[in-house]
């Protein structure tokens, strides 16, 4: 009578238990090695990265080294040795937007001004004004606009050229007279200029 009792209350507890017990869990070893595959792959991805960086680095530092420097030194060792000094090429970021021609000393030209007060002879350069060099040298010639724009500084070329592009003042007929304005005109030759002409120009 004692072993139907005992039955009756193991199965009893069983069914009324709160959990059940169903043995050891078991281990999914697929999910475990593909994990560890992946992490395998990721590592050796990671350092063929870091060595290709390095090797470009190393790469590029010997190509620096061969290639010869802008300004290089060349020293000499008491052990009659040379030693080559180089460094970063300054001119390594320096673009040539235009090539220009040598550049040349002006020439100069006597220029014979003839004044109400009589004949002054001025040496002046071809790049700089007959009025400019003339009050340089302390001659007092008319002058208004200082641009070519007006006739006050008016004269008249006697014997010689001279270059007055820079006008906008003097009719094409007038400048082949032989009118120039002493504020814009630039020697081009040995010249001779009457000053104060503004009156023969109307």
């Amino acid at each position: 009578a004692e072993v139907p009792l005992l039955t009756a209350i193991t199965q009893y507890t069983k069914m009324h238990s709160e959990y059940e017990n169903f043995g050891e869990p078991k281990t999914n070893y697929t999910k475990l090695i593909a994990s560890v595959a992946l992490n395998v792959v990721l590592f050796v991805g990671i350092v063929c990265v870091l060595s290709s960086g390095s090797a470009d680095q190393q790469l590029g530092a010997g190509l620096a080294m061969r290639a010869p420097a802008v300004g290089a030194r060349v020293l000499r060792t008491p052990g009659n040795q040379c030693l080559r000094v180089s460094g970063k090429n300054p001119f390594s970021r320096v673009a040539v937007s235009a090539i220009h021609a040598p550049m040349t000393a002006a020439a100069t030209y006597k220029v014979t001004l003839q004044t109400p007060e009589g004949e002054s002879v001025i040496e002046c350069p071809d790049d700089t004004y007959v009025l400019d060099k003339a009050e340089e040298e302390g001659l007092d010639l008319p002058y208004s606009c200082r641009a070519g724009a007006c006739s006050t500084c008016a004269g008249k070329v006697v014997a010689g050229s001279v270059d007055q592009s820079d006008q906008s003042f003097l009719e094409d007929s007038q400048v082949a007279d032989g009118f120039v304005l002493t504020c814009v005109a630039y020697p081009t030759s040995d010249v001779t200029i009457a000053t104060h002409q503004e009156e023969e120009l109307f």
